[in-house]
């Protein structure tokens, strides 16, 4: 890495030196060092002397720690902000001239860009020109997820025409060459009621004419701390200038020491992606899926499922899916049956800082047991922000709700024979630091509380979990 920024002393000792510029025009309102200060002979720990030491760093290629020098002046100092800025462009513009072949070089100098613009956004996150040329840095280093979602940020603050342009060439030129993709993830999670069972651990059976209570001897809550992985992968595969083949794989685990709430999933799908247009695309999948709960094999299933998306405006887009799945259980043979899901969702950049997305959907489960048979509608709506010094929040209301044709079956069942009817609610909080990552790797932290009411005995209940994930896109 030094080797190949080290390659830029000119351009930076042309540039950097110079910080009273205005590289970045919207760092002006930030304010500068108190006046009387001598930038030529710098007071040591003056904010001049940390850019002077910072510039030096740069021109040796040790361009993390500059930024760790930086840092703590960005939103005091515009020069910080400026010095940052001048750095990733020089970076961004040495590795696009780096011939083709010096792969490990061009990836460094790119790497290098996208850690001096996401510094400056962890500062300052509404700094649209920095969040440009930080999706242009992750277009260009291949990281298209990212780009794309930095693009679309972009896109909320309403910049000019051409460059509204410019970002749709380039948003397009991420569908049509998108070949892998894949992300890995891994979390603690305690939870305070592994199982979603009724705090209530008594149950009234009818036997032999007679209404009699039991106790459950598996019944009432129990809290644990899980492990938690889960990892998938996709290529897509051109077949037609506006089709694809995809085909890809998931995993999930989630085990508690002993438990019989261990739980697995395997899935995969494949199926065409057809890119209607400039701003939308449909894809039809065959999906399997294999689970298993505490290492024993519970239920396959085997569907098909429909997904389509536009960009309806460039600060909005819309979602739908449809599936229609044939579900087998190993055991529970009288839960077999055929489910049907549809949904569809908005999702509103309402600033580059702000966004917000609603969801609703329709499910129908028809097992073979008829007072299982149920009609399922649901609703979400959720928000997340970014924030200054690297934080960004979300969090997502939902709310479903859940019609049976029958009063269900024990100990799960309404004892009057009205059918059952259950309403779930949860709330999700979540705090990330976007501009601390560990090898690739995003820490995230979130808070889960869910609530069922039922008119079935044994079918409430609440629980709350937390998570501290590890997630990395690729």
């Amino acid at each position: 890495m030094r080797r190949h920024v080290s390659t830029l002393a000119p351009w930076l000792a042309a540039s950097l030196l110079c910080l009273c510029g205005t590289a970045l025009s919207s760092a002006e309102h930030l304010p500068v060092s108190q006046p009387g200060t001598d930038v030529a002979t710098p007071v040591p720990g003056s904010v001049e002397s940390d850019l002077s030491a910072a510039v030096a760093m740069l021109l040796k290629g040790e361009f993390e720690d500059a930024i760790d020098v930086v840092r703590p002046h960005l939103t005091r100092d515009a020069r910080a902000v400026d010095l940052l800025f001048n750095a990733g462009l020089a970076t961004l513009g040495a590795a696009q001239a780096t011939s083709p072949a010096d792969t490990a070089g061009r990836e460094a100098l790119l790497d290098a860009s996208i850690a001096a613009f996401r510094a400056i956004l962890a500062a300052h996150p509404d700094h649209v020109r920095v969040r440009l040329e930080l999706a242009r840095a992750f277009f260009l280093r291949g990281r298209d997820g990212l780009a794309r979602r930095h693009f679309e940020l972009a896109l909320a603050a309403n910049p000019p025409a051409p460059v509204v342009a410019n970002v749709n060439r380039h948003l397009a030129a991420i569908r049509a060459r998108k070949r892998w993709s894949g992300y890995f993830g891994l979390a603690l999670a305690p939870d305070t009621n592994i199982g979603a069972a009724s705090a209530n651990e008594t149950v009234l059976l009818d036997v032999f004419g007679q209404r009699l209570p039991f106790t459950l001897d598996d019944g009432g809550e129990q809290s644990g701390i899980g492990l938690t992985i889960w990892a998938g992968g996709e290529r897509q595969e051109p077949l037609a200038p506006n089709w694809r083949l995809r085909f890809g794989g998931d995993i999930f685990r989630r085990e508690y020491a002993g438990s019989r709430f261990d739980r697995m999933a395997l899935g995969g799908h494949v199926g065409p992606r057809w890119l209607i247009g400039p701003r939308t695309e449909a894809s039809l999948l065959l999906a399997a899926r294999r689970e298993w709960q505490a290492d024993n094999p519970i239920s396959r299933s085997l569907g098909f499922r429909l997904e389509a998306s536009r960009r309806l405006a460039p600060r909005l887009s819309g979602q739908l899916g449809a599936s229609l799945v044939e579900k087998r259980h190993d055991n529970s043979t009288h839960l077999d049956g055929r489910t049907r899901d549809l949904s569809a969702g908005l999702s509103w950049a309402m600033t580059p800082v702000l966004r917000a997305d609603i969801r609703a959907g329709l499910g129908r489960e028809r097992p073979e047991f008829e007072d299982l048979r149920s009609r399922t509608h649901w609703a979400s709506i959720g928000a997340s922000a970014s924030l200054p010094r690297g934080f960004s929040v979300s969090g997502t209301l939902t709310g479903r709700w859940t019609d049976y044709e029958g009063p269900g079956r024990p100990p799960t069942n309404v004892v009057d024979g009205m059918l059952r009817e259950d309403a779930t609610r949860s709330v999700r909080l979540s705090v990330l630091k976007r501009d601390l990552t560990i090898r690739g790797f995003s820490p995230q932290l979130s808070v889960t509380h869910e609530r069922r009411e039922s008119n079935a005995q044994q079918a409430d209940y609440q629980r709350t979990g937390a998570e501290i994930s590890f997630v990395r896109q690729f």
